[in-house]
């Protein structure tokens, strides 16, 4: 008789050896500094754990010509990049309230710089639900054209920042009213990039649709919504001028039912 396989969880609890509690003191401490030098703040972590995500740690701390030290500055970076980077290797879940965009992108970095390509992944999928406000928006954007050299990244927190806005902004004069309020400010230009990208995605949402050819009773031109395109669900008959924020007869879940 085969005997059941025995569930073996011993590496998910990593998360429970950053506790002192736990009994596995830490064996090497990063030292994060500003560009002045300074120290800005520390991380511990065990030298094993690193080097089984990395293998640049897996080099540095156990290679032929391996660093000794315990305590290893750390910079071009931020402290609560650094720590989101060693949550990650240690399986805890990364609270995003509490980061900046600009950690999003120096975690980018250093997914790069010690080859952990799982992080890489990781990073371009918060980048597509970073959370955002409409206090945040501008800012978020301005931040993902700055690390525009992070590509993916980049291209990718800024279409989620345009399709926040666009479910926000529903006609031409809130669209207006959003980019006079940065008039005066240095993120005026990236309100207008975010506001003219409205245009491109509701133009691409339209050739996801099917034109019928005829008109809802306010004499607007009714179309197919292909269902999940554009985030309609399920689809159905809707208004078109609906896409531009019109909301007289904005939808119809069948259009024989229309009254002609």
């Amino acid at each position: 008789e085969n005997m059941s396989p025995i569930q073996r969880n011993f590496w998910s609890r990593k998360a429970d050896a950053l506790d002192p509690a736990f009994g596995i003191p830490t064996d090497v401490t990063f030292v994060i500094e500003d560009d002045a030098g300074g120290c800005v703040g520390e991380v511990n972590a065990h030298k094993m754990f690193l080097a089984m995500a990395s293998p640049v740690f897996r080099t540095q701390f156990y290679g032929s010509s391996k660093d000794t030290k315990d305590v290893i500055p750390i910079k071009e970076t931020t402290k609560e990049a650094f720590d989101a980077m060693i949550e990650f290797i240690y399986e805890v879940e990364i609270n995003w309230e509490t980061k900046s965009a600009v950690d999003l992108f120096y975690l980018a970095n250093m997914a790069s710089k010690y080859l952990i390509e799982e992080m890489g992944e990781y990073v371009k999928k918060i980048s597509e639900t970073f959370p955002l406000t409409m206090e945040t928006v501008v800012e978020i954007a301005a931040t993902a054209e700055e690390f525009c050299q992070f590509e993916e990244t980049s291209t990718a927190l800024f279409l989620h920042c345009a399709k926040f806005l666009k479910s926000q902004l529903t006609s031409v004069n809130s669209c207006l009213t959003f980019v006079a309020r940065y008039s005066d400010t240095d993120m005026m230009a990236t309100a207008v990039k975010l506001v003219a990208k409205l245009d491109q995605l509701s133009q691409q949402e339209e050739q996801t649709t099917e034109h019928t050819g005829k008109k809802c009773p306010a004499g607007h031109l009714l179309i197919k919504v292909v269902p999940g395109s554009g985030g309609h669900g399920d689809g159905g008959w809707r208004c078109n001028s609906n896409l531009y924020g019109c909301t007289c007869y904005p939808e119809y879940e069948d259009y024989e039912t229309v009254d002609r």
